[in-house]
Formats: C-alpha cells, sequence, structure tokens
C-alpha cells in the first residue's frame, strides 16, 4: 500500500554494509523516520481535521511520528526467515526502529552478498543472553529479489560509503511498482493518493482482464526527493551514471569520495574559523612563495635573495633559525612578486648546487605569514581593548611619567 501511494518515490539508500546489507525505505534518510499505511493516513486525517479547526488553507505539514498508528507489531502475521535464510542473496527483510520490538514501519532491507561466510544478518542486533540472541535474530521476511540482470545489488555493495555507511552518491528507488495487490485497500486511502498527488491514470487495455489494473495504472507527480528528507544532499547517481566509462568506474568512485572529503575539509575549515582558530575558511598557501630545503647551515639570507634575484630583483628571501641559538634549520622561504617568476625559478633552481649542498625547491604550502598578521591583529585589538577598559588613567600616568624622566 505504501508503494500505491508512492512513498518509496526518490528515497534514499542511506546505510550499506559491504558484503551483508542495504538499508532503505526511509523518506527522512537517516533511519528514523517512516511509518506503516495506517500512520501514514492517521496523520494525514489529523492534519486536515488540524486545518479545519483553525480555518486555514495552506496545508498543514505531516508528522507520522505523533502517530499511534506509525508501527505494526512484530506479531505471528510475518513470516520470518530461517537461520539458513540469513547468508542468502537479496533477502527482503523489515526492520526495527533502533532494534526496538513491534516498530515495523517503511524501512527495510536486502541482502546484498551471499558468498561470505558469516551470514548477512548476524549481529545485526547485539545481545546479552542467548536467549536474547535467539529472540532477536527472527526477522520478517517480505520477500526475495527474483531478478537482477544488471547486477544492481553487487553495484550496491561496491559502493564507496563514508564511516555511518551512507554512500558518497545518492543511490535512490526511481519508484516501487506492484505487479499484483490481492488486498483490499484500507479505509480512508483515497485521502493519501489525493494528498500526495497521486491519480489514477486511464485503465490500460489488457487481453486477459479488458483493461488494466488499477495499481499497474497509476500516475503521479516527479519530485527529486522526498519532503521529509533531512540529510544533506550528495552527487546524484544519474549524473555519475552517465559520466562512468566502464573500466573507469573504480578510478571515478575515487574521484567521489576525494571531492567529498575536500567538501569536509571545506567544513572543517569553517568550524575552525568560527572557533577563531583560522583566521579565514577560505585560506590558501601564497602562490608566489617557494619552500627551499636542505641547505647548507652557512648559506645565509643574503645569499639566497641574491641567488633567487635572476628572476625577481624584488625576491625576498627568508632562512628560518633556531629562536634560541639563531642556527639556520637549514630550509627557507622565498617570495616573489608574480606567480610567473616563482615558476619559472621552480623549474630551473629545483637540485641545483648551493654552497656544495644540493637544494630541493617547491611551492610552499604554508600559510604562517598570514596566521602572524591575523594573530598580530587580535593581539593588537585585545590591548586597545584593555586600555580602554577602565585602565586608561593607569596607562596616562606611566607615559607622563616616561616623559618626565
Amino acid at each position: 500500500k505504501l508503494c500505491k501511494v508512492r512513498y518509496y518515490t526518490n528515497t534514499l539508500i542511506y546505510n550499506v554494509q559491504h558484503g551483508r546489507f542495504c538499508q532503505l525505505g526511509d523518506p527522512k534518510g537517516d533511519g528514523t523516520g517512516g511509518t506503516s499505511i495506517y500512520g501514514l493516513i492517521d496523520s494525514i486525517l489529523t492534519s486536515q481535521q488540524q486545518q479545519t479547526q483553525s480555518f486555514q488553507k495552506q496545508q498543514q505539514p505531516i508528522d507520522v511520528s505523533k502517530s499511534t498508528k506509525r508501527f505494526l507489531t512484530s506479531s505471528h502475521h510475518h513470516r520470518y526467515i530461517t537461520s539458513n535464510e540469513c547468508n542468502q542473496k537479496g533477502l527482503v527483510v523489515a526492520t526495527l526502529l533502533n532494534h526496538v520490538p513491534n516498530t515495523i514501519s517503511s524501512q527495510f532491507l536486502i541482502t546484498i552478498d551471499g558468498d561470505g561466510d558469516n551470514k548477512a544478518l548476524n549481529g545485526l542486533i547485539s545481545s546479552s543472553t542467548k536467549e536474547e540472541e535467539e529472540q532477536e535474530q527472527t526477522f520478517a521476511s517480505l520477500g526475495k529479489v527474483v531478478e537482477d540482470p544488471n547486477g544492481i545489488l553487487e553495484q550496491i555493495n561496491n559502493m564507496y560509503c563514508d564511516a555511518s555507511g551512507r554512500p558518497y552518491v545518492d543511490v535512490r528507488i526511481i519508484r516501487a511498482l506492484i505487479l499484483h495487490d490481492p488486498y483490499e485497500d484500507p479505509a480512508d486511502l483515497n485521502e493519501v493518493l489525493k494528498h500526495r498527488g497521486v491519480h489514477l491514470a486511464p485503465p490500460l487495455p489488457s487481453e486477459e482482464e479488458g483493461e488494466g489494473a488499477p495499481w499497474v495504472s497509476m500516475a503521479s507527480p516527479e519530485w527529486t526527493k522526498p519532503e521529509e528528507e533531512v540529510v544533506l544532499a550528495r552527487m546524484d547517481a544519474h549524473a555519475v551514471l552517465e559520466d562512468d566509462d566502464g573500466d573507469d568506474n573504480g578510478k571515478k568512485e575515487e574521484e567521489r569520495e576525494e571531492e567529498y572529503k575536500k567538501k569536509e575539509d571545506k567544513s572543517r575549515a569553517v568550524v575552525l574559523e568560527m572557533l577563531g582558530d583560522l583566521p579565514s575558511a577560505d585560506i590558501k598557501a601564497p602562490e608566489n612563495v617557494l619552500f627551499i630545503c636542505k641547505l647548507n647551515p652557512i648559506t645565509d639570507d643574503e645569499d639566497l635573495q641574491l641567488l633567487f634575484s635572476r628572476f625577481d630583483p624584488n625576491a625576498r628571501a627568508e632562512i628560518i633559525r633556531d629562536p634560541d641559538t639563531g642556527d639556520s634549520l637549514q630550509y627557507a622561504f622565498v617570495e616573489f612578486t608574480t606567480q610567473r617568476q616563482c615558476n619559472e625559478a621552480y623549474f630551473k633552481m629545483n637540485n641545483v648546487m648551493v654552497d656544495d649542498r644540493r637544494i630541493k625547491v617547491d611551492f610552499s604550502q604554508s600559510v604562517a605569514k598570514e596566521w602572524n598578521k591575523f594573530t598580530m591583529q587580535r593581539r593588537r585589538g585585545q590591548r586597545q581593548q584593555q586600555q580602554h577598559g577602565g585602565h586608561g588613567g593607569g596607562g596616562g600616568q606611566r607615559r607622563d611619567g616616561g616623559h618626565g624622566g
């Protein structure tokens, strides 16, 4: 019935456990949502009643979490899979919300690999006693994957995922279609169809029945993702599939993972900027500075600056020294006026002999200068606040005393 109201359209596969199973059926996309068809009907009717009572014309949002009919009980009405079935590929199994009994709803999982020695569903729920383990290792069967000519389960099993199991690419159920529905519709199902914008299409001709069955001839609006979805969107699987060229799949998966890691780094940088540990989330190493290492300890700043002045007369060299002894730490930074001059020096000065040492030249990755500017400005601001924070008189007396001396 949830398929009939297009409840699964474009919902995410939000958890993939390699070699075991994938989880789906939650419109929120984080494993905390979903409802039974009875909870959905109840939530929609409740919303309509509230709208009528408050004389509001705008449709009220649906909150299935408040419905007492949200879940189905883990009763004898379900067929439970046997222990031997737990290692089979393509099993469709109902799941409990956070492993709490009697919380069967729209969420389910599909076993995606049956070749391993371990059963795909083993250890899904931790238990402390043998009796609890035997009780918890019972799973309600919803069906089985009978055809997979394109190897979709294998593709899901091979996807790159983050630490929580969510794929780096958004994989969605395009649509769940019904081939045969022998069950009567629950009361008020038409209200759900109307609310979700699902309409019966004109009957299709059929040699056997004379017309198309109503669950086959459904028409519904398209949406890119459920309105209940709360997780951040990632790369679209359709776009990725269009770019894939067969043998390059593994490479493109690595590129997608690298792109996601860059986004994570950007998010961390924003947090550090908010905490004051980074001047700016967009700060980058300067493109006109070279890093020089493996210097001879006797090489000084003037020698290095003279050496690189052939590329830029205004080049500035700074050898990093021990703050206590003043000895050279045998590496330096050279700053140029333009990036072009910096690039030319990089290509011509790498592995050059300087004072009997073959130096190494690379582009600088340091943001130390920007950081020093930031900290100096912050300290200067703090000193100004202290001077204007009630200690101005004392400061004035010290300045007068200094002039008097």
